[in-house]
């Protein structure tokens, strides 16, 4: 199970490619969903169509309360904080792009997938070609996610790897 984020979902909306994850069995929060779906933007009613099958969770009062300390003591945001909590109560992967909370989550012996990493993942089951996941990434770095040079390169020489 891969609990999402809203930059990941976000991304992908812009490219046109929230299809990727239509096979995986995803799972996030109310909070997460709510800074997604924002009515009058571009791309609102192909993310609602998208949260149909996600199972979306509506966190405790207790948690919430949790995910606020959380978010004052180690300077997150309050979705973040609650995404962090389902996480670990669910045990399952967290898909972020946010540097702060992939290395936050690290810090608390969570697994963190960037989305390099599940377009990888991808890849190496044969659900994406290795010519679609070049042009993904291409797609997603146009569209103005920031991948480092160094990731970049070393991303398409592992995809250069697949099948060899």
């Amino acid at each position: 199970m891969i609990a999402i984020d809203s930059p990941p979902l976000i991304h992908l909306s812009k490219i046109g490619r929230l299809d990727i994850l239509e096979n995986c069995s995803l799972i996030t929060t109310e909070s997460v969903r709510g800074e997604v779906i924002m009515e009058g933007k571009a791309g609102v009613s192909e993310l609602k169509e998208f949260f149909k099958p996600v199972e979306v969770v509506k966190l405790s009062k207790r948690d919430i309360d949790t995910a606020s300390s959380i978010a004052k003591s180690e300077d997150i945001h309050q979705a973040d904080a609650e995404l962090l909590l389902l996480v670990k109560k669910k045990k399952c992967t967290l898909l972020t792009n946010d540097r702060a909370l992939v290395l936050f989550a690290r810090s608390m012996g969570l697994k963190v997938w960037w989305v390099t990493t599940l377009i990888l993942n991808l890849m190496n089951a044969g659900r994406l070609s290795k010519e679609e996941g070049k042009y993904i990434l291409d797609d997603l770095i146009m569209s103005g996610m920031h991948i480092e040079t160094g990731v970049y390169i070393r991303i398409q020489r592992e995809r250069e790897m697949i099948g060899r």
